[in-house]
């Protein structure tokens, strides 16, 4: 399966000590991953399930809890590594050596560049700008749903009622870009009122009244609807079926294969991690999930 367990494990002494110390050098190879014992994956400042920082408000490396972390941890079980979680924003995930995302610039971000990640555990969707910044390998189908307070769930049956509305996401997620896609197009003489909060707290500020609606994937729908909202729900799926992916330095063929395979071998084997994973988190395994999605109209 991993061809490249087969690479040397044996790397001089000079050449680890340029690694471990050159903090602004380029990525580190996959040979050099393996032979740190290390993966460093970026990871966002999500909510739980997918992901809980501790400490709270921690930023850089930290432990990290949830879905996102359980999925890291076994693919780099699965290469003898230990995982390292490097937390960011989902805005920072894709910030260039400015500290700042530029949708329309093609770079490598800065944690990738710098060392302080191999690869970006977030689940993303591929998006045309951030293809511009780092490749990805996809591997869970979802779709967006569109959660409002229970009590005013008249007033959203379909995308057209979200015209004029406001709406809480968090910056850079693809939640915002299909936000300004309806702005720049059919809501263009009736845009959406966006405001920026932290992912976790979205479905908060619509149980509030602050705003009138939020966007989210559908596992964060049903969980989040389910475990911590008692006074809103999910209304109605909008856009397309869209792929879940990780992400990766541009042109880092190996890491892109070692990700491929990973998945390869997981979604085809019903007691596969990832199946045990979902089943712990969801009720369900990640098979079921794939059926459920592709049936949400």
């Amino acid at each position: 399966m991993f061809f490249y367990t087969n690479l040397t494990k044996i790397v001089s002494i000079a050449s680890l000590i340029v690694a471990a110390g050159s903090q602004h050098g380029s990525a580190r190879s996959v040979e050099e991953i393996l032979n740190s014992g290390v993966l460093r994956a970026c990871v966002p400042t999500a909510n739980p399930p997918d992901g809980e920082v501790i400490p709270e408000g921690c930023k850089g490396y930290c432990q990290y809890e949830g879905i996102i972390g359980d999925l890291v941890q076994t693919f780099a079980e699965s290469l003898d590594l230990t995982p390292e979680y490097f937390v960011q924003s989902w805005d920072e995930l894709f910030h260039n050596a400015d500290g700042v995302t530029h949708k329309e610039a093609s770079y490598t971000p800065i944690a990738l560049e710098k060392q302080q990640c191999d690869m970006v555990g977030a689940v993303m969707v591929a998006l045309d700008w951030r293809l511009q910044k780092i490749d990805m390998d996809c591997f869970l189908p979802s779709r967006m749903m569109v959660v409002s307070r229970k009590d005013r769930q008249h007033e959203f049956k379909s995308a057209e009622d979200l015209a004029g509305r406001t709406v809480s996401v968090e910056q850079n997620m693809y939640l915002h870009t299909w936000i300004e896609d309806q702005n720049a197009g059919p809501f263009q003489d009736n845009p959406i009122e966006i405001q920026f909060r932290p992912y976790d707290q979205s479905i908060p500020a619509v149980d509030a009244g602050d705003v009138d609606f939020t966007v989210v994937s559908v596992l964060d729908a049903l969980y989040q609807t389910r475990h911590f909202s008692e006074d809103s729900a999910a209304a109605f799926a909008v856009g397309p079926i869209n792929e879940g992916c990780w992400g990766y330095r541009k042109g880092d063929t190996e890491m892109g294969a070692l990700i491929e395979a990973f998945f390869d071998k997981q979604t085809v084997d019903p007691k596969s991690e990832l199946n045990a994973v979902w089943e712990r988190y969801y009720g369900i395994s990640f098979s079921s999930f794939v059926r459920l999605v592709s049936s949400i109209q």
